[in-house]
């Protein structure tokens, strides 16, 4: 039975919810698999999987702003970010070691690889996209990515190539070295959209998540509103470890992946960010949402403006989130349609199986 190691940045709880398909399509191929991460990314899988060995990592820990520019923001977090990847390398490479690991595959974590097994990394955000007045940067930063990809031996990609993309822009690379090692993998979520729907017994679910502030900014305007409405509704903070109680049984800490799909069944209308994860989920169930980007985090932007403009969900500034408003606007939105069978994930396991990679 070969080992595998699972590696998700702990950026909010999107790359861990990706990881859930894979660790099962690895399992159900006789796989072993175990997890190692940090923050509320590790513990939630932990919860998911408790059965499931687990290590730490060093943690990224990105702080988001609360006001002014993202871009500056990650910019003065980019030593310690840099610091963070040598560091995971390092405990990665003694993890493989010391529990005979066979594979590793890593979402987003570019330390995590090693020179001494196949080494997997999947990303959705090849081409990291840049706001307009830092568009310079739009080239050099997609080499450096390119870069540190090329230190993996095949590069995964969670979507669908061309006109099927919901990546879109979001997926380029520059150097054919890099190009050689992709392999799509379809969209994956960790929601099975075959299950029955019932009749909505919510008007809106609303899942809360990323990092801080602006999680806790956005729970701060669309709680008070939900809660001075007539609306039946549910609020998810997307708090893994927190023990902390809440007065109002309809704001709820956390669901695992069971729970969080009962309530996404149960709503008329999910409001959520516009997260490439959240986005295969509400794919994957077919349905119909409000997206609040967070602001300044350019992909979660993109991904809303493209949506809206194709006239799949409507999407709003958080700065000018009015519930009203996205109550009434979403009606002329389709939602989303559920997603095709998708084989890729487990024909790409059983490449890693074999060790039969893209030729460079």
């Amino acid at each position: 039975m070969k080992h595998f190691l699972v590696t998700p940045m702990d950026w909010g709880l999107g790359h861990a919810a990706r990881c859930i398909p894979v660790i099962h399509e690895l399992r159900a191929q006789g796989c072993e698999v175990s997890v190692a991460g940090s923050g509320d990314a590790l513990a939630w899988l932990q919860k998911e999987f408790p059965g499931m060995r687990s290590f730490d990592l060093p943690p990224y820990a990105p702080r988001y702003a609360r006001n002014g520019s993202m871009v500056v923001a990650m910019a003065r977090q980019l030593p310690r970010f840099v610091n963070t990847i040598t560091a995971e390398h390092s405990v990665l490479e003694a993890l493989v070691k010391r529990e005979s690991i066979d594979g590793v595959i890593s979402d987003n974590r570019y330390g995590c690889w090693s020179a001494n097994v196949p080494s997997v990394f999947i990303t959705h955000q090849s081409n990291v996209l840049m706001p307009k007045r830092f568009g310079l940067l739009q080239s050099p930063v997609r080499r450096l990515s390119e870069r540190m990809i090329n230190r993996f031996k095949v590069c995964w990609i969670p979507d669908f190539p061309a006109h099927e993309s919901l990546a879109g822009a979001m997926i380029s690379f520059g150097r054919i070295d890099v190009k050689s090692k992709v392999r799509y993998i379809g969209w994956l979520s960790r929601f099975d959209g075959n299950v029955a729907m019932d009749e909505p017994s919510l008007d809106v679910l609303a899942i809360l998540s990323g990092p801080e502030p602006q999680r806790t900014v956005l729970e701060n305007i669309v709680y008070p509103a939900l809660a001075g409405s007539d609306l039946r509704f549910k609020v998810v903070r997307g708090l893994s470890r927190s023990r902390q109680k809440t007065d109002d049984p309809r704001l709820v800490n956390f669901m695992t992946t069971g729970e969080l799909q009962g309530a996404v069944h149960s709503a008329a209308l999910v409001i959520a960010r516009s997260g490439y994860s959240t986005v295969m989920d509400m794919q994957a169930l077919g349905k119909k949402v409000v997206f609040v980007p967070t602001p300044g985090q350019t992909e979660q932007e993109y991904l809303a403006a493209t949506l809206m403009e194709k006239r799949i969900a409507f999407s709003m500034p958080q700065k000018d989130f009015d519930l009203g408003t996205a109550l009434d606007q979403s009606r002329h939105y389709t939602g989303f349609t559920p997603m095709p069978v998708n084989h890729l994930l487990r024909d790409a396991i059983r490449e890693l199986l074999n060790d039969n990679f893209p030729k460079r």
